[in-house]
């Protein structure tokens, strides 16, 4: 019986290991999508990447819109996003709507928030 507790807290630690954790503190299923933005390679000019909230515009479930901000005592604007559930695509659509430039991010981030948004689907069917 040790061993195979052993065996499961391995296991369990090796998972965390690979996907990102965010807690509902950090705004749920939506705090996977912040720390996606953070670790991307979108151009923060103003602030420090750890400094980046995100304000939701619009979730259809497809794809969901966001603008980039910082807490100040201004508009602290610095763009918007937009992120394909379904395709795992996250692109910067501040300067070009119709072409938005596609952004690389670490993409545990992306597999922590599609865990997290079917387990908010088997509680809501429950």
């Amino acid at each position: 019986m040790g061993s195979f507790i052993r065996f499961f807290m391995a296991a369990v630690a090796g998972a965390l290991l690979f996907v990102p954790v965010a807690s509902a503190a950090d705004g749920g299923c939506y705090g996977y999508l912040t720390e996606m933005v953070r670790s991307s390679n979108f151009p923060f000019r103003y602030v420090t990447k750890d400094k980046v909230n995100l304000l939701i515009d619009e979730d259809d479930g497809e794809k969901v819109r966001a603008q980039l901000f910082y807490e100040t005592d201004g508009s602290g604007i610095i763009g918007w996003v937009e992120y394909d559930v379904s395709k795992h695509v996250l692109r910067n659509t501040s300067a070009e709507l119709e072409e938005p430039v596609a952004l690389t991010f670490d993409t545990g981030f992306a597999k922590g928030y599609a865990q997290c948004l079917a387990k908010a689907g088997d509680a809501d069917e429950q």
